[in-house]
């Protein structure tokens, strides 16, 4: 199950009020630009609070002369800033990777609701959400005042009242399929950037791993024997000995698009060199299953690539078995599936208005629904073909249907028990 994430640091000075200003509203004269944001970016960051987007040190010293706090020393810490996330697994993403838009979602607006609950909405002077990184995340800057009208972030923020404010984020969380990470864990806390650090690692070794490879020394032919009697023998030999050099080239493109296959899943960058791999592994595939008049082309293979590809399809369109071929689908296919259940428990944890509601979460994350007989669905992953019957796919270990109504029926009752909530809240407003 996915984590709740949240990391707190100090603001104690201008200068770093100004940076962070800077850095969360991707300001261009910022000095510190964001390596891993992109500018192109589909769906957009959104300030909620500071829609003016002033600077953090002025809001800061606003909010602290409105409460009337009394006692500023000069090493006083003027603010916190708040980083709200999750585990990159633990948002719905697209058929690119991508996370869809979260900007007008309830993620979005709980992590609101909590901070201004467990703080004082005054206090909040800033919520921006990011969405131009891999997973999208909340900067929130506050002013540590406490009930007292004092200015204490050692009161707010100390090592007992973090480890609760870990606890209760969680719980606030526990709606959207995030849970809490082990409590006294003496793992250390990495700054924000580290979260993001690891996907600019995945990058760097997906470049790594798709540079282009020398080609691959020639395979020499032994002279043959002066004896005609022997050639049979020595084809056979020579034979074994291509093929089991094809197929350890074959097995270590295999090892490299495996590894290459997981990084993707968490960096659409290495899209293009799965398929890269994926090509030249049917590539050496397909030239092991040649005989002995292929022993020449394979001196050469780097030459022949795309031709060896060409050659199997035609021979799969003729009818020819290729279980290596066969064997690498069903494997690919099942990797889906998995991805596929996954995806579906992390959709039945969020709130699910109906059928058509569920569909399009799945349809977002890039699998269509599409019925093909009465009562009888198909869910087709639009990257790479493969279909699944919903009897194929048990979340939970349990029937996807019994759990999309026990979804359905618990997203209208907490819409229920909402509107009572505000509906109550009114009438006693009211009689007041």
């Amino acid at each position: 199950m996915p984590y709740a994430v949240l990391r707190v640091a100090k603001i104690k000075t201008q200068a770093h009020a100004v940076a962070a200003t800077g850095h969360n509203y991707r300001q261009a004269q910022h000095p510190h630009a964001i390596a891993n944001a992109d500018p192109q970016a589909p769906h957009p960051n959104r300030e909620y609070v500071n829609h003016a987007q002033e600077d953090y040190w002025s809001l800061l010293e606003a909010r602290i002369q409105e409460a009337g706090v009394k006692r500023i020393r000069s090493d006083s810490v003027r603010g916190m800033e708040v980083i709200l996330t999750g585990s990159p697994e633990g948002f719905i993403r697209g058929q690119d990777g991508r996370a869809v838009d979260y900007s007008k979602s309830k993620w979005a607006g709980d992590n609101l609701r909590f901070l201004q609950e467990k703080f004082g909405a005054k206090n909040i002077v800033s919520f921006t959400l990011h969405q131009d990184e891999k997973t999208p995340h909340i900067h929130a800057v506050l002013a540590p005042i406490t009930e007292t009208n004092t200015l204490s972030a050692d009161k707010l923020f100390n090592p007992a009242s973090l480890r609760q404010l870990q606890t209760e984020y969680a719980q606030a969380m526990a709606s959207h399929g995030l849970e809490r990470g082990i409590e006294h864990s003496q793992a250390k806390h990495d700054p924000i950037q580290r979260l993001y650090g690891l996907e600019t690692q995945h990058v760097q070794r997906v470049a790594e791993l798709s540079k282009p490879s020398a080609p691959a020394p020639a395979i020499e032919l032994s002279d043959p024997p002066t004896a005609p009697w022997k050639h049979a023998e020595w084809k056979a030999g020579e034979e074994l000995r291509i093929n089991a050099e094809l197929a350890h080239q074959a097995e270590a493109a295999r090892a490299q698009l495996v590894e290459v296959a997981k990084l993707a899943q968490a960096n659409t960058a290495a899209a293009e060199q799965v398929r890269v791999l994926q090509k030249q592994l049917n590539t050496s595939e397909g030239l092991k299953q040649g005989n002995y008049t292929s022993l020449q082309a394979a001196q050469q293979v780097s030459q022949v690539e795309g031709q060896a590809f060409d050659k199997m399809a035609v021979q799969y369109a003729q009818g020819s078995d290729l279980p290596v071929l066969r064997q690498l689908g069903q494997e690919i296919r099942e990797e889906t599936r998995q991805a596929l259940v996954q995806t579906i428990e992390q959709t039945l944890t969020q709130p699910v208005k109906d059928a058509a509601d569920f569909v399009a979460k799945l349809k977002a994350a890039g699998y269509e629904g599409q019925a093909r007989e009465p009562g009888k669905v198909i869910l087709t992953h639009e990257q790479t073909g493969a279909t699944f019957p919903i009897s194929e796919l048990r979340p939970n270990g349990q029937a996807l249907e019994a759990q999309l109504t026990a979804a359905v029926e618990r997203t209208a009752q907490q819409a229920k028990d909402q509107a009572q909530d505000r509906g109550q809240s009114r009438g006693r407003g009211i009689g007041r």
